[in-house]
């Protein structure tokens, strides 16, 4: 003989929905963790901005840089620059491939901490003329390389 075990399946109701409690909570736990992830988001895209412009400005002060270098690897180039070194830089305005307009100032004067060789100083500053006065101002963004470049 054999024993039959019969088991009742108990029926859950099925919640369509959500109560109040679980709204409450989800509202929550949305407002902790979301809203300060959107402040972190929007600030890491603020600062890959400022990080792309300052990297672009780097760059073109690099390119002035070498381009007055190749200038002055002419000896008659070289010779004018020591005779008359400049007083003020020269001015230009660059737009970068991502459409931002940069003022630009090349700087070319006598070295003079080494008095037996014929040394210039080479300044390049690239920044971001905000008001447009071609002068840097305290709250432009601003890049600055120097180098020095001796006689050819």
């Amino acid at each position: 003989m054999y024993i039959m075990r019969i088991e009742a399946k108990v029926k859950s109701k099925h919640r369509r929905g959500a109560t109040l409690l679980d709204v409450v909570t989800g509202s929550m736990l949305l407002s902790v963790l979301l809203i300060p992830s959107l402040h972190l988001v929007t600030r890491s895209q603020k600062m890959n901005r400022r990080l792309k412009l300052h990297d672009s400005m780097l760059y073109e002060a690099d390119q002035l840089l070498q381009q007055r270098k190749i200038l002055l690897s002419d000896q008659v180039s070289f010779t004018k620059a020591w005779a008359r070194p400049m007083s003020s830089p020269e001015r230009s305005t660059i737009v970068t491939e991502d459409g931002h307009k940069l003022a630009a100032g090349v700087l070319v004067q006598r070295n003079t901490t080494i008095k037996s060789s014929k040394l210039l100083t080479i300044t390049c500053q690239v920044w971001q003329d905000r008001n447009r006065n071609g002068r840097v101002d305290e709250d432009e963004p601003v890049e600055e390389l120097q180098s020095h470049w001796g006689e050819p």
